[in-house]
């Protein structure tokens, strides 16, 4: 039998929340039925994906280049491609006008609750025009699609589906972690502190500087506590000059980027999502998974995922005060922290994993090819 072949389109060149989302699908596809082959913008995520025995190609498609939407297209045919799977907005763009000669599906993954749809810009108008013309729409969870629906009243519902990001459990269980006392003290963090972390990109919408805020008024109240951003993005620097003001760069440590995103999230004691607007953040899912206890502002893709103060703390608004308040929590209350994070892992485990979730979408595929 011949297999579907799907073709993942992103348009970035490093791992963060939607590429991680791409390897996890193409290692757990059933390659007896599907054959997966992706195009990504760099050298450095070709090579995560062909280390982990995925098929990659360099095409940049971030500017939506014609050049470049042309090299897509010569792929898409000499590769026979059946299914278009892009993931997010200029990756879904670029994926049909380089298919539609072909006449084959282009799915379309949105991987958050985008900020930019709120007000008119180019790129929402863009996103309205071609959203129409694709074969599916994909949302992260309810509450994201919902999201969408409000801010683009131009097309069907029942164009849109969710499904719920979710965790590889089997690439944790392969994992193999560093020491947390060595690794801290590699980090020159001592083993005694008490570790607030953050990782993902530094975006406006990522809400860092919030979280920087809170952490000045914890760090006076608690002298034992740091806190760890893991992560780069075009606001570091602002954030970084806000440590400084503070009087806190001795307690505020900024790693950049970094791949081994698990050390990291091992030897934090509590995960924070200061996040603006969120669909369902893989680092969200990782450091349940980790039995981490994760505290976040209300933020609309972690409706049905958190229920406050059982599997985590969600505050009731985004305020310095409030996040602060959560973190002075979880620092106070050890035995709560503990309970709240095992009940954050059972939950994930019964209801967002990897295999459930790959199920669902070999069924998408095979609606829309039949091989």
């Amino acid at each position: 039998m011949d297999k579907i072949k799907v073709l993942h389109i992103v348009a970035t060149g490093t791992l963060s929340g939607a590429e991680k989302v791409v390897l996890d699908i193409c290692t757990n596809l059933n390659r007896d039925r599907f054959e997966p082959v992706v195009v990504c913008a760099g050298e450095e995520l070709k090579g995560y994906y062909m280390n982990n025995e995925i098929e990659a190609h360099i095409i940049d498609i971030s500017k939506l280049n014609p050049i470049e939407i042309r090299r897509l297209k010569n792929l898409i045919k000499d590769k026979n491609i059946d299914i278009v799977h892009g993931h997010d907005i200029k990756a879904s763009i670029s994926g049909y006008l380089a298919s539609k000669r072909f006449k084959i599906p282009v799915i379309s993954h949105m991987h958050a609750s985008y900020y930019w749809m709120q007000k008119p810009s180019p790129l929402k108008l863009m996103d309205r025009y071609f959203r129409k013309k694709y074969s599916l729409s994909i949302a992260v969870s309810e509450m994201a699609r919902s999201y969408y629906l409000t801010h683009n009243n131009t097309i069907n519902p029942e164009s849109i589906i969710t499904l719920n990001n979710a965790f590889n459990f089997n690439e944790l269980e392969k994992a193999k972690l560093q020491d947390r006392v060595n690794f801290k003290e590699r980090l020159g963090i001592d083993r005694n502190k008490f570790i607030y972390g953050f990782l993902g990109r530094l975006i406006e919408i990522k809400g860092a500087d919030l979280m920087i805020d809170s952490f000045n008024i914890v760090q006076k109240k608690k002298e034992n506590t740091v806190l760890l951003i893991v992560g780069d993005g075009p606001e570091r620097q602002k954030l970084e000059e806000k440590v400084r003001g503070y009087g806190i760069s001795d307690k505020v440590i900024f790693t950049g980027y970094q791949k081994n995103v698990y050390d990291y999230m091992n030897i934090f004691d509590c995960f924070i999502l200061p996040s603006i607007t969120e669909g369902l953040p893989i680092a969200v899912l990782e450091a349940m998974a980790m039995k981490k206890t994760v505290i976040s502002t209300p933020v609309a893709g972690l409706k049905d995922l958190m229920k406050d103060g059982y599997n985590g703390l969600i505050l009731e608004e985004r305020t310095e005060e409030a996040l602060a308040e959560a973190m002075l929590t979880v620092y106070e209350k050890p035995e709560l922290s503990r309970q709240m994070a095992e009940n954050a892992y059972s939950f994930l485990y019964e209801n967002y994993n990897i295999n459930r979730y790959i199920e669902r979408l070999e069924n998408i595929y095979s609606r829309f090819v039949q091989k």
